[in-house]
């Protein structure tokens, strides 16, 4: 699909990016997004991503709280599910994001059960730290499912606003095809980015181990 005059002028900061340009910016407008998680980091996320053009949809069955109030959601929303609520402001935000195609993609807070299409996008952390873990397509699920398992719920404050905004740009860059098939980072405070190592699954870990001489 072309971009409308409207959209270059919206979307002219990524459009002017080396690694996003006209041909990406179709590519982020085309596939929508589900989002499961109710938190800071999941709602900035939501938030970051429909600004850039990319379509939101919520998933799962989960409700907002009292907390939910403030980037994205409004007071009216306390109370509905995700899914309504995404729904209602993901437009009022940029009516480019509005859902109406199959879901392409996963970004959710831990703990999250895993389906779908790639990629797929986990927030969460470790008591301490934030951390964000992804996967492609041709990620091994199993090392995805390995290293998530360990993680706890993604932290609050501004940790938490870093994590999901991190997570909205891994979020686009594999959509783009670009980055690893799999990997992760740690946030750590006030505002360090270090590498999380995967773990591997048993399959993928015999595959890597040496030979016998």
């Amino acid at each position: 699909m072309a971009l409308r005059e409207d959209q270059i002028v919206r979307y002219s900061r990524q459009i002017l990016l080396r690694e996003v340009g006209g041909r990406g910016q179709e590519a982020l407008l085309a596939g929508t997004v589900r989002v499961d998680g109710i938190g800071v980091s999941g709602l900035t996320a939501a938030a970051y991503l429909a600004g850039g053009g990319t379509p939101v949809a919520g998933a799962g069955s989960l409700t907002l709280g009292p907390w939910a109030p403030g980037f994205l959601m409004a007071p009216s929303d306390v109370g509905l599910p995700l899914t309504e609520a995404l729904a209602r402001e993901v437009p009022a935000l940029n009516p480019d994001a509005a859902a109406t195609g199959p879901g392409g993609g996963l970004l959710a807070e831990l703990p999250a059960a895993w389906s779908g299409d790639a990629p797929w996008v986990a927030l969460g952390g470790d008591g301490m730290r934030a951390a964000v873990v992804f996967r492609s397509a041709e990620g091994c699920v199993w090392c995805f499912g390995e290293t998530v398992r360990h993680l706890g719920s993604p932290p609050d404050g501004a940790l938490g606003v870093a994590a999901g905004t991190l997570g909205a740009l891994v979020f686009q860059r594999l959509r783009l095809g670009l980055g690893p098939a799999l990997g992760g980072r740690w946030l750590v405070p006030p505002g360090v980015v270090e590498a999380l190592e995967p773990r591997r699954c048993a399959r993928c870990a015999a595959r890597e181990a040496p030979s016998a001489p």
